[in-house]
Order: structure tokens, then sequence, then C-alpha cells
């Protein structure tokens, strides 16, 4: 899938958590998340910022104590005032969560980034914006595709992926008029498994694909692949 932007320091994991949960709850509906979804990925932030928050206070007050034996056992200076007894002031825990938050909060960023709603304001906002993509591959880029009906309603999608990381596959099926994110490929073929609307009829399913690099669209969609479904 790629890396999903999240910082690897802690530092910053601490800054990128208050953002996600300002941001990420006024985002997360367009993208595909239900609230008890967007409840649990909020907690997971707040946990992880807690935990690397606590730990840092841990090693200031472990500095402390240390410093505090130090000066007790070996002495201080003529005129140093005698050193305080260290007190320690545990942050609060927010909502306990199983452990794991990083994954799961990596997962939902991958999640957001396959929606149709997903945009490079939208990355930005959530601070996971990755880089521009090169400005050599031309704005024309189209995959080339095509579309192999298989037995059991599967439907076998080759395309050519080139420079490329991978493509977005949107799909149609049916009567419905609007394209919905489907899935993505990072290896050709893709197989369209999805069981028929109507069990009792072949079905039209219709596609585009669009390449990607560094889960960033660049291109254009290709050109309309339609196939009937065989039983």
């Amino acid at each position: 899938m790629g890396a999903s932007a999240i910082p690897t320091r802690d530092d910053e994991r601490v800054s990128w958590t208050i953002n996600f949960e300002q941001k990420f709850p006024t985002l997360a509906t367009d993208l595909g998340f239900g609230a008890a979804e967007i409840t649990a990925l909020v907690n997971d932030s707040a946990l992880m910022r807690y935990a690397i928050l606590n730990a840092q206070k841990a090693a200031a007050f472990s500095k402390t104590c240390t410093a505090y034996k130090n000066e007790m056992i070996g002495g201080i200076g003529e005129n140093a005032e005698t050193p305080k007894i260290p007190v320690n002031n545990p942050l609060a825990p927010p909502v306990e969560v199983e452990a794991g938050v990083l994954e799961r909060l990596s997962k939902a960023i991958q999640r957001a980034k396959l929606n149709v709603n997903y945009s490079q304001s939208i990355a930005q906002q959530l601070m996971v914006a990755t880089t521009a993509p090169d400005s050599a591959i031309p704005a024309d880029s189209k995959p080339k595709a095509s579309g192999t009906p298989l037995t059991g309603s599967t439907v076998r999608i080759d395309w050519t992926k080139g420079k490329f990381d991978g493509v977005f596959i949107d799909s149609q099926r049916g009567d419905e008029t609007a394209w919905t994110r489907l899935d993505f490929d990072m290896r050709s073929p893709y197989e369209d498994t999805r069981a028929p609307l109507n069990p009792e009829k072949p079905e039209a399913r219709r596609y585009r694909l669009r390449y990607f690099m560094d889960n960033q669209s660049v291109g254009m969609w290709s050109d309309v692949i339609t196939v009937i479904t065989l039983p």
C-alpha cells in the first residue's frame, strides 16, 4: 500500500495527532467512515499521543530521580540548596483502547486515500500530503486496460503498469450512473470477484482505471471498459 505518511518521530507524532483529532471528524464522513469508526480512530490518536507524552514524562522524571539520588548520596556544593524530593505527576490517560494504534491509524489513512472524495487538500489538512508527482510524468498518461469475463461472475482486468506504482479502479454496474472506488491494484491482473446484484442473470460492469504514484492520482482515466459477467 505504501507509507501512510504518519510521522515516525515521536515529537512530530504528537503534533500530528492533535491535528488529526481536530480535522479528521469533519472530513471522515465524506471519506466513507461511520460514526463509530470516527470515534474509535480519534481515541486511537489520543492514546498514541498519551503514550508518547507519558514516556517522555517518565524519562524526564527518571533523570530527576537520578540527579536527586546523586546529590543526596554524593553531596552538593557548599552554598547549594538541598535538592527537593521529585514528585511524579503522571498524565491522565484518555479512553483505553487495544494495542496497535499506529497500524489502525495507518490503515485508516490508506482507506481514505482510496475514496473518490480524497484530494490533495484533504491530505494537507490531515498532514499526510506526499510530494508532488514527478514533473516528468506526462499529464496525459493513461492506463491501457482490458476486461475478460470469467465463470462465477468474476471479471479479470489486465492493465499495463509502466513506471507507476499502480492503478485506482472505479466501477459502475447495472443501472448505476455514479462511479464508485472499487479498489486499487499494484500488479496486473486484477480480479473483481463481487457477487452479481441479481444472481439470476448476468450484469454489465463498467470500469475505469487511473495511475497513482505515492498514493496520489496522476494522469488521465483510462477508456471505459464494459464487461458482461458469466454465471
